[in-house]
């Protein structure tokens, strides 16, 4: 079974979707605001699983419901199979350039993607990927603990 799944998933695809590779984005951005790494929890990647399962038949496109005991971030890629768990984190922490830290709000776009990511109090972290059925897209989330984003406080 692992020599298919192999055969048909390219192996720098694979090695781009590995706890190591979401930790290492992460880490790396909330180093350069000065806050403590997150660490991997099996039982937050089985919630994300969850989660990305239950949306591989419509790709997301209602969007994600609201999840209020975890943090959670959601990346979706339509079109391409090749969109990666670090292309995602990258995507989450581009958002820094829309985050005003004086005021603490998202200025000319979304930021709370990167709010969360750099949330100082979040410890853990756990992700999941998936393609879409019929090959139309990926969605890759990312579940937090202790969760972020909470009004009138700043990430760090």
């Amino acid at each position: 079974m692992l020599i298919n799944f192999l055969s048909i998933t390219p192996l720098g695809l694979l090695a781009q979707n590995l706890p190591e590779d979401y930790l290492e984005i992460h880490n790396e951005a909330r180093a350069s605001v000065g806050v403590g790494e997150l660490k991997w929890e099996i039982n937050l990647e089985a919630d994300a699983r969850n989660f990305v399962y239950k949306h591989i038949g419509d790709c997301l496109k209602a969007g994600p419901g609201a999840h209020f005991s975890v943090g959670q971030n959601n990346a979706r890629k339509l079109g391409s199979l090749n969109f990666t768990g670090a292309d995602a984190v990258r995507t989450w922490v581009a958002q820094k350039k829309h985050y005003a830290y004086r005021s603490n709000c998202c200025v000319s776009g979304e930021c709370r993607a990167y709010k969360q990511v750099v949330w100082k109090t979040t410890t853990h972290v756990g992700c999941a990927r998936i393609i879409c059925h019929n090959d139309v897209g990926v969605i890759i989330t990312c579940v937090y603990e202790p969760p972020g984003n909470i009004p009138a406080i700043r990430p760090y």
